[in-house]
């Protein structure tokens, strides 16, 4: 009768085990795509930015073109 309830006791405590292994990696995991997310939204304010010089830089090539052009 001992060792059957030894046995089920360490059952248990496997179990308990793992359930807390289990609420430790689901927090890791969300920290993560919290951290992912946050990523993110910061590579796409700088994929903005960059569009935006891109632009720019295009329009004032235009305008050296044009001003290159007026002196010939």
């Amino acid at each position: 009768m001992k060792k059957d309830f030894t046995l089920s006791l360490s059952h248990i405590v496997w179990v308990i085990g793992i359930i807390f292994m289990a609420g430790i990696a689901y927090s890791n995991i969300t920290h993560l795509e919290h951290e992912i997310t946050v990523l993110e939204q910061r590579l796409e304010k700088k994929i903005k930015v960059i569009n935006s010089c891109e632009d720019r830089i295009v329009e004032l090539e235009k305008n050296i073109a044009k001003l290159q052009g007026c002196k010939h």
